[in-house]
């Protein structure tokens, strides 16, 4: 991975420190819960950059875009694999139920997928608010095979096009004290958003994150942030358990955090 220049202000690979979080609902009605329908998973970001070698590498401003085209956010149901039969089904998260904000797409339907600050390249851009289509093909797509594990892939959606012009300004920029990103100080940015229909009598299921990478913005002009290259996060799992009826704790409701790859 070629490493950034001090001309456009880019940190290198190794400058960056990225806390990446899928975070299973812990309330709500899709929650984890015995007998749950529906579980609502939302992805967290935020990026630090260290001191470097770059003459202006230092400046941050948050996180352009987690994801990439062939990221896949894939469900897997490991009773119902070795069993060969169908293993649930993904489908976009409505952002309000994280984030509290009723914004609908140009479609008029609320929001689902990419939080608002995300879609800055989305189709139809309409002013105030240019959270463009819901459809957008960039807003991650939905693969849920009859037989096989369902998952979301194609989650590209950008900070560089119409930088903050909803509002929000700079999204998960954080403070790095060293190179653990547990010790990034600074508010994570809500990215993503997606719902998993688990089969009736699931037990336990695993979250398999793969073909990540990042981009932060490091700079702003004429109304356009400038991303950084792409820049490769390491795959992850976790695996969380269903409670059965009258459980009185749940097992395993916690993030996933993804960290810098190192090179």
């Amino acid at each position: 991975m070629a490493l950034a220049t001090p001309v456009l202000g880019q940190a290198p690979a190794t400058a960056q420190v990225w806390d990446v979080r899928f975070v299973f609902d812990s309330s709500g009605p899709y929650m984890v819960a015995p007998g749950t329908t529906q579980i609502g998973i939302t992805m967290y970001a935020r990026v630090g950059i260290l001191p470097n070698s770059s003459a202006t590498g230092t400046a941050n401003l948050g996180v352009g875009r987690v994801g990439g085209s062939p990221f896949r956010m894939t469900m897997v149901d490991p009773v119902a694999a070795g069993a060969g039969t169908n293993q649930g089904s993904v489908a976009q998260g409505r952002t309000t139920d994280t984030d509290g904000q009723n914004r609908l797409d140009t479609n008029g339907q609320p929001l689902a997928g990419h939080f608002s600050p995300f879609r800055g390249q989305f189709a139809p851009q309409v002013a105030p608010d240019f959270v463009g289509s819901n459809g957008d093909p960039s807003n991650g797509q939905a693969n849920n095979p009859a037989i096989g594990s369902p998952f979301i892939t194609a989650v590209v959606g950008s900070r560089s096009v119409n930088y903050g012009s909803d509002g929000s300004g700079p999204q998960g920029a954080a403070v790095a004290i060293d190179s653990d990103p547990a010790n990034l100080q600074g508010e994570y940015a809500s990215v993503y958003r997606m719902y998993y229909f688990p089969r009736p009598g699931a037990e336990t299921i695993t979250l398999n994150v793969t073909n990540m990478s990042a981009r932060y913005v490091h700079t702003f002009t004429n109304g356009f942030g400038v991303v950084s290259p792409v820049l490769g996060l390491p795959d992850r799992s976790t695996t969380i358990t269903i409670p059965t009826p009258g459980a009185t704790t749940l097992v395993g409701l916690l993030g996933l955090a993804a960290l810098r790859r190192r090179r």
